[in-house]
């Protein structure tokens, strides 16, 4: 069951059909509520980002560039954000692994009576669900959201025109977070607010059960080749914060539950749920544009609205972050997360930087060729990347690279797509030298190959 996004916009060649973000044949829908322009979409997100690409979904050019830094908002309410906190105290809960519960700064603190110091179900629920937070997305509506490239240019409507209301955030998704740390830093998923004009952590009271808490969160960074965010909320009280756990002594068969906020529509949530299942799998090994992400694979009921809650293991410890699920009819009970291991170097470098910084890069724009484009380019090769601009300021510009020269190969790897290439370079790291070959055209117009070496540049945006 293909689940496709009519709401997009396509500025350049219609689209062609694409693989999921994952690359596979199933329907991998990650696990986040929208409603809105979107709610004919299924009421969740398809995974299908593509990192650096450019001109709509399957666009003609692409960057191989690195992530664009964040913005963080700057704001004097104490019950706002001001993209600021102990960034030195969130590194250190980021590595600070252990099999205590998580970490309670109210009276209502759980006694484990299980085995081997375990939380029983019922006491896991106590001690961590108040780590979990409900996360609100707010975006800016205009006629995009609304008329497809198909709606407009095929007669089936006119974009409405655009008013001042247009220009307020209104809500249009949910997800879930988990705390982890006392001042308010939150890990969540990329795909839960990426494009948010406005985010609103709901929090909820550690004393009356019946009240919550609403706060408005700061963007501190986000990494979609991994689907890793991290916000931050901010007020004179201490939050309650999650343990995060270590995901490598993890074993196929041991009891796992996930809290999040599953729902059907904006006024239908579930808030708080906790379901519970057995760890089915470990390495579900997954490429997100070019990058390899080890999963686990849980039955834990797993529905739109999970996204960026936490999977706990019975001592209270984070282990993953829930992300997404197979559906198809006939497939039940297959869900993902990210493991917490892979995704702590992700939250270091986005507390510290905003970005993830420790990612190389080769620094050029490339369009990816097909017979379409190498005719449009006057290119007589027609599978490879074309190399269409060079970043100056990357180690690129001192290799022998050329605008107009086609990748063939990356270290002997035939490459085709920008996946291709970022498979290949993310075994790696910035200052390391990879061998690129690439077709040149002669001054008498023959074609000849050319093997130049590049140095890996370091994400700096």
């Amino acid at each position: 069951m293909e689940q496709y996004n009519y709401n997009q916009q396509f500025t350049t060649e219609p689209p062609r059909k694409k693989k999921g973000k994952f690359g596979t044949v199933l329907a991998l829908v990650s696990a986040v509520a929208v409603i809105g322009g979107a709610s004919g979409f299924g009421g969740a997100y398809l995974a299908s980002h593509s990192i650096g690409v450019i001109g709509g979904a399957d666009g003609p050019t692409a960057i191989i560039t690195g992530e664009d830094k964040p913005e963080v908002s700057d704001k004097e309410d104490s019950e706002k954000p001001d993209g600021t906190g102990d960034v030195a105290g969130a590194l250190n809960a980021i590595n600070s692994s252990g099999e205590g519960g998580g970490v309670k700064i109210h009276p209502n603190d759980v006694v484990a009576t299980g085995a081997n110091g375990e939380y029983t179900t019922a006491e896991l629920y106590d001690a961590v669900n108040d780590t979990v937070v409900l996360i609100k997305v707010y975006t800016t509506q205009n006629y995009e959201d609304y008329f497809s490239y198909y709606d407009y240019y095929f007669g089936y409507g006119e974009p409405p025109k655009e008013s001042e209301e247009d220009s307020e955030p209104v809500f249009s998704g949910y997800g879930s977070g988990v705390v982890f740390t006392n001042d308010g830093y939150i890990l969540t998923n990329d795909h839960v607010v990426n494009g948010a004009e406005k985010i609103v952590v709901v929090v909820n009271d550690y004393n009356d059960p019946t009240i919550t808490h609403e706060y408005e969160a700061a963007l501190i960074g986000t990494d979609s080749s991994t689907d890793i965010a991290v916000i931050k909320i901010s007020r004179d009280e201490e939050f309650v914060a999650a343990k995060i756990g270590n995901s490598d002594t993890l074993k196929v068969g041991q009891d796992v539950c996930a809290i999040g906020n599953p729902g059907v529509t904006g006024d239908i949530m579930f808030e708080h749920t906790m379901t519970k299942g057995i760890i089915s799998g470990l390495n579900r090994v997954s490429l997100s544009e070019g990058y390899s992400l080890s999963l686990i694979q849980t039955d834990t009921a797993i529905n739109s609205g999970n996204s960026g809650g936490g999977l706990f293991d019975m001592y209270g410890n984070v282990i993953g972050v829930v992300n997404s699920k197979i559906v198809t009819d006939t497939y039940e009970g297959i869900g993902f997360a990210l493991t917490i291991n892979e995704a702590k170097p992700i939250m270091e470098d986005l507390l510290s930087y905003g970005y993830v910084k420790s990612r190389p890069v080769l620094g050029i724009t490339t369009v990816e060729l097909n017979e379409y484009r190498a005719e449009l380019y006057g290119v007589r090769i027609s599978k490879g990347l074309l190399v269409a601009e060079i970043n100056p300021d990357a180690a690129v510009a001192k290799s022998k690279l050329r605008i107009s020269d086609v990748i063939t190969k990356i270290n002997g790897t035939n490459v085709e797509t920008v996946a291709d290439v970022q498979t290949i370079i993310s075994k790696f790291k910035a200052g390391d030298k990879i061998t690129a070959t690439v077709a040149r055209a002669t001054s008498n117009g023959e074609l000849e190959s050319l093997d130049i070496e590049i140095i890996l540049s370091e994400s700096s945006q």
